[in-house]
C-alpha cells in the first residue's frame, strides 16, 4: 500500500512538473502556432515538453497521465459550489492555475465541452483575454482540425467583437488549414460558411481559393459543396466581376451545339440570346443580369473543371455530382428569370440559400438551351437521364412525349 501511495505521489509530482513546463512555454512564446503529440513510448529522463520555433510538442508516453491529472484537478474545481469557493476562484492567482490545467487538458482532448465552458466563464470574468483565446483555439485546431468545440468557441469569442474589427482572411486561412489536414472536415467548412455570411467581401478571393483547393483535393466533396453554397451566396448578393466576359459559358453552349445567330454580337449578348430568348430586360436590374452572367459563367467553368479532373484522374463521384450541381444552377437561374420568379423568393440562412421550386416547363420549343441540354444529357446513361427528369424538370416533357408515342401507336 505504501509503495502504491509513493508511486502515485511521484506520478503526481511528475505531471505537475510537465504542466508547469507547458505553461512556461505559453508564457514565453506568444506566437505558438502548432501542437503535436510526439510518438515516444519511453521516458528518457528529460522533459517530454518540446518547444521548437513556435511549435509545441508533448511526448506520447506521458500524455495520458498528464491529461488524467489535469482532468481530475479541473473536475474538482468544477464541483466547488459554495460561495466561498466561488470567490476564491475569482482571484487572479487561482484563475491562472485553472487556465494552466485547461490548456493541457484541451490540447490533448478538446472534445470535453465542460472545459470549454470553464474557459468561457474565465473570459467573462476578464481572467482570459479574447486575443489569447483565439490563439489558443487555433493551437488546438492545429492538433485536432475536426474539433467542433474549438470552432464553436471561436464563434463565441467573435460575438464580443464588431465585424469590422475581425481579421476574416485569417479566419479563412485557419479553416483552410484544418480542411487541408483532414479530409471531409464538416466542421471546418461549416465554420467557413459562417465566415462567408459575415464577410461577403471575401467572395472574389473565395472563388479563387476554392478552385485551387478542389484541384488539390480531388475527392474531398466538402469543398465542392462549399463551392456550391459560395456560388449561391454570390448570386443572392448580386455579385459580379467588372468587365469579365462569359467565355466559359460560351464554350459550354458550343458543346451543346448552340451558337449565336449574329456572329458580330458581343459575348454577353450572344449568351443572353441563347439562355434567355425573348427576355424582357426591363423586368430585372442591370446588376441582377450581370450577376446572372457572372455566376453562370463560374458554374460553366466548374463544369469544365469536372470534365478535366475526370480526364486526369478517372471517374470520381464528386466530379459527377458537382458537374450536375453546376449545370442545375445554370438551368434553374435561366428558367427563373424567364418565368419571372420573384427574387424575393430567395432568402439567406446561416448555412444555405433557400431556392423556390423550379417552375414546370412545357414549352421547350421556345427555349433552345433547354432543348440542347435535354438532348445531350440524355445520352449519358439512364441514371443521369433520370436525374435530369427529376432535378431539371425534364420529366414532364418526357411524359408528354411518351403519351404522344402511345397515342400514335394506338
Amino acid at each position: 500500500m505504501e509503495i502504491n501511495v509513493e508511486f502515485n505521489n511521484e506520478k503526481k509530482v511528475l505531471c505537475e512538473k510537465i504542466i508547469r513546463d507547458i505553461n512556461a512555454v505559453f508564457l514565453k512564446d506568444a506566437d505558438l502556432s502548432s501542437f503535436e503529440i510526439i510518438p515516444k513510448e519511453t521516458n528518457c529522463n528529460k522533459s517530454p515538453v518540446v518547444h521548437v520555433e513556435h511549435n509545441l510538442g508533448l511526448e506520447s508516453w506521458c500524455a495520458r497521465h498528464v491529461y488524467d491529472h489535469a482532468h481530475r484537478t479541473l473536475i474538482t474545481h468544477r464541483r466547488q459550489t459554495t460561495q466561498q469557493q466561488l470567490r476564491t476562484l475569482q482571484q487572479q492567482q487561482q484563475s491562472d492555475a485553472l487556465a494552466k490545467y485547461l490548456n493541457v487538458a484541451l490540447l490533448i482532448n478538446p472534445d470535453v465541452t465542460t472545459f470549454w465552458h470553464i474557459r468561457r466563464q474565465l473570459v467573462q470574468k476578464n481572467r482570459l483575454t479574447i486575443n489569447k483565446e483565439l490563439q489558443f483555439s487555433a493551437l488546438v485546431l492545429s492538433m485536432k482540425p475536426k474539433s467542433n468545440e474549438a470552432f464553436a468557441y471561436r464563434r463565441w469569442l467573435y460575438s464580443f467583437q464588431s465585424a469590422d474589427a475581425i481579421d476574416w482572411p485569417h479566419e479563412i486561412s485557419i479553416c483552410e488549414r484544418a480542411a487541408d489536414r483532414c479530409a471531409s472536415n464538416y466542421h471546418a467548412w461549416s465554420h467557413r460558411q459562417w465566415v462567408l455570411q459575415n464577410a461577403p467581401c471575401l467572395l472574389q478571393s473565395e472563388l479563387m481559393r476554392t478552385e485551387k483547393f478542389m484541384r488539390k483535393h480531388i475527392s474531398d466533396y466538402s469543398s465542392y459543396h462549399y463551392r456550391q453554397a459560395l456560388l449561391l451566396r454570390a448570386y443572392e448578393l448580386g455579385y459580379h466581376a467588372a468587365e469579365e466576359q462569359p467565355s466559359c459559358l460560351l464554350q459550354l453552349l458550343a458543346e451543346y451545339e448552340l451558337t449565336a445567330a449574329d456572329a458580330d454580337e458581343s459575348a454577353e449578348e450572344a449568351v443572353l440570346q441563347l439562355l434567355l430568348p425573348d427576355f424582357k430586360r426591363s423586368s430585372v436590374s442591370v446588376q441582377r443580369l450581370r450577376s446572372f452572367l457572372y455566376c453562370c459563367n463560374v458554374a460553366a467553368s466548374d463544369v469544365r473543371l469536372c470534365v478535366e479532373q475526370r480526364t486526369l484522374y478517372g471517374h470520381r463521384d464528386c466530379f459527377e455530382l458537382h458537374r450536375r450541381a453546376a449545370l442545375k444552377f445554370i438551368v434553374e437561374q435561366s428558367v427563373r428569370l424567364l418565368t419571372g420568379v420573384a427574387r424575393s423568393g430567395m432568402t439567406s440562412s446561416s448555412s444555405s440559400l433557400y431556392l423556390p421550386p423550379l417552375p414546370p416547363q412545357s414549352d421547350y420549343e421556345a427555349h433552345p438551351f433547354l432543348i440542347a441540354v435535354r438532348r445531350v444529357e440524355s445520352r449519358l446513361g439512364e441514371k443521369h437521364k433520370r436525374w435530369c427528369q427529376i432535378h431539371l424538370n425534364f420529366g414532364q416533357q418526357a411524359e408528354a412525349e411518351e403519351q404522344e408515342q402511345e397515342e400514335d401507336t394506338s
